[in-house]
């Protein structure tokens, strides 16, 4: 594609947090000075990109900038409009970069040059605040030294990220030590307080506020009354009722949860909150640590470049990272700190509970979710058709829903109630199950000899109802009666009239009033028969349609949406899934994939001995440790090749926040 010396220009810029010597709205006052001197058209202009930033867009004319975003994510909203943009267009003659670090600080620096290489071989001429790239010609060979300069930038804006990473763990220990906060959102009950270095206090610090001033911090202090005497009703309430109660008693008196009228960003949607409580938002709180005055830092390790530890930064090991690859690269994962590896230090105020009753209530805590604590919560009414109707067939345990890659799937519940030490990761995606377990049913009812004898069975269900509701010979006996009881008050009425004494009067009277009730009775099963009878319908019309609605039932559980039309359809039919796992050799990893199953429905045995022991994760953590480390809770263990263990499997294996990974 032929392209002008003097067409259009383009500027691109990314910026992580906005802390440079310069400001993006210099960026671009350079842009348009470096475009006047070339004779090139460029639309774009300081307030435009400030607009950019208010309002969170990458795109915007000439002006394509990604806000907030690591230099090594190299998939990004303005970067990838940019390059798409400058391909197709053929005015597009030149783009304004800053400074190569701003294009990218990539990981590997070749991928840093095969960008640049991208849009060079494209004729575009890459303008950079300190040199200028011009396109790469066809047939002319790459100049070696422009290459390794590129080489050097790339690499050298890398080890910049890692040297940042380096500065911030040995800050944010410093400051853990100190007891000062190491950033972030205070939590419920808790206010940020700029101080100086001796903890003497200054001001109360704004919501979202940020102050950078030498010999001072920001230290989190006890905030309103209010709060802290919710806080208390709380803890109060929480030694003797269960988390759950106690988040719907406070919706109920209309007190506003910690994240109200907040937005939040749920599948790419800012909404708003509720306001209301749940049962994590009131543990969360029972748990902080702050409320004994103690503050406590890397209980997680995040970071792709290094990761904290107690001594200082730490080099990332195998286990840091994802088995499975995102986008063709191996993302690192969110890791949890043992205690004895974390910074807990005593906050600059008074404990604002009793520490020994506080130890008790964390105790009864520690019980009450000790099956369910760390496992990945599902948001909303999350699909979940096959739940406790999957089965490891190695082990005789059922198979927990997880939340993974935007999906769920059910994965082997011993190995995670044991933390990996038994069974194996045998796990199955949840949608292909419920796929599956669909289409046996829906062959179930296809099955000729099954539908004839199923018509059979509603024929004789039918004729039986009919005959119940329609019965001749009973609507004929209550008539017969109500006969026999009004002629019995005809005589009645004229012997009562005949009466000599008023004790002839009151026993004639009581009997009149017993028949009345008789006729009153009989009357209302008469006309309720006749009612019946009067409405029979077809009985052989409402059989077939009820046929043509079997043979449809797996189809409309199949549709996209209805997974609670598919749980449903599982309940009735009683459908449940037992499936085998086996190691396979992937390459150079050993992984359990399914080898067979057995679907069962309605009373059918299944195939194995169900697990019916103890799921509890502490019950089963003493179990192990008292018989053993070759201890296995279930013997049909000991039936199969349970050789896949949890250390050829480094995947999260229990999950705090959201979809998260540890």
């Amino acid at each position: 594609m032929k392209r002008s010396n003097q067409g259009r220009g383009m500027f691109y810029s990314r910026d992580s947090l906005g802390l440079h010597e310069m400001t993006p709205g210099e960026y671009v006052r350079w842009a348009q000075g470096k475009a006047k001197d070339l004779g090139l058209t460029f639309e774009g202009t300081p307030e435009r990109i400030e607009k950019m930033i208010r309002t969170g867009r990458s795109v915007d004319g000439d002006i394509f900038f990604d806000y907030g975003v690591s230099g090594n994510v190299l998939t990004r909203e303005g970067l990838n409009a940019m390059v798409e943009q400058a391909l197709d267009d053929p005015s597009v003659s030149h783009i304004f970069i800053p400074r190569r670090d701003r294009l990218a600080r990539p990981d590997n620096p070749l991928d840093g040059v095969r960008l640049e290489d991208v849009l060079r071989v494209a004729g575009i001429t890459l303008v950079f605040m300190d040199k200028t790239c011009p396109p790469h010609h066809k047939g002319r060979r790459r100049n070696p030294a422009d290459l390794i300069m590129a080489m050097l930038d790339y690499d050298r804006s890398g080890q910049d990220r890692r040297d940042l990473a380096q500065k911030i763990i040995y800050a944010q220990i410093r400051l853990a030590k100190l007891g000062f906060s190491t950033g972030g959102r205070p939590p419920y009950g808790f206010r940020r307080w700029l101080v100086r270095e001796d903890g003497t206090r200054v001001r109360e610090l704004m919501e979202k506020e940020k102050v950078r001033m030498p010999g001072h911090h920001v230290l989190w202090l006890p905030g309103p009354e209010e709060e802290l005497a919710i806080i208390r009703r709380i803890l109060e309430m929480l030694e003797s009722m269960p988390a759950g109660r106690v988040a719907a008693a406070l919706n109920q008196d209309g007190i506003l949860s910690p994240d109200a009228n907040r937005l939040r960003k749920v599948a790419g949607v800012l909404s708003r909150t509720r306001g209301l409580w749940n049962h994590t938002t009131v543990t969360n709180i029972a748990r902080n640590p702050l409320l004994l005055a103690m503050r406590s830092y890397g209980r997680r390790c995040v970071g792709d470049q290094l990761r904290f530890d107690c001594n200082g930064p730490r080099e990332l090991t195998d286990e840091d990272y994802r088995t499975d690859r995102v986008s063709d690269q191996v993302k690192p994962k969110v890791i949890r700190n043992p205690e004895a590896n974390q910074i807990v230090s005593a906050a600059r105020f008074e404990p604002l509970v009793d520490p020994a009753r506080h130890q008790q209530l964390l105790a009864k805590l520690d019980e009450r979710g000790g099956r369910q604590r760390g496992k990945p919560r599902a948001r909303g009414q999350a699909e979940n058709p096959l739940g406790c109707r999957v089965f490891d067939m190695n082990c005789s345990w059922p198979m927990y829903r997880n939340a993974y890659n935007g999906s769920y799937r059910y994965r082997c519940g011993l190995y995670q109630q044991t933390h990996g030490a038994e069974c194996s990761h045998n796990h199955v995606d949840g949608p292909t199950a419920t796929r599956f377990v669909l289409s046996c049913v829906r062959q179930r009812l296809l099955s000729p000899t099954l539908m004839k004898r199923l018509e059979q069975r509603l024929t004789e269900l039918a004729e039986r109802q009919s005959a119940k509701q329609g019965s001749e010979q009973e609507t004929a006996r209550k008539s017969s009666a109500l006969a026999k009881v009004r002629a019995d008050m005809e005589k009645v009425s004229r012997n009562l009239a005949l009466a000599d004494n008023a004790d002839q009067y009151r026993a004639v009277a009581a009997v009149f009033e017993e028949l009345k009730q008789r006729e009153a009775l009989l009357t209302r099963e008469l006309s309720e028969l006749q009612s019946s009878t009067g409405n029979d319908i077809d009985m052989a019309s409402e059989v077939r349609k009820t046929l043509e609605l079997a043979e449809r039932l797996a189809e409309l559980a199949n549709r996209e949406g209805a997974a609670d039309r598919a749980a449903a359809l599982f309940r009735l039919s009683n459908a449940r899934l037992f499936l085998a796992f086996s190691p396979v050799q992937l390459k150079k990893q050993v992984r359990n994939r399914i080898t067979g199953g057995v679907v069962t429905f309605g009373s059918a045995a299944p195939p194995i001995q169900i697990h019916e022991g103890p799921t509890d994760h502490t019950k089963l953590a003493a179990a192990l440790t008292s018989a053993g480390a070759d201890s296995r809770p279930s013997a049909a263990c000991d039936s199969h090749e349970c050789t896949i263990g949890s250390g050829q499997e480094v995947e999260s294996l229990r999950n705090v926040q959201h979809r998260g990974r540890i």
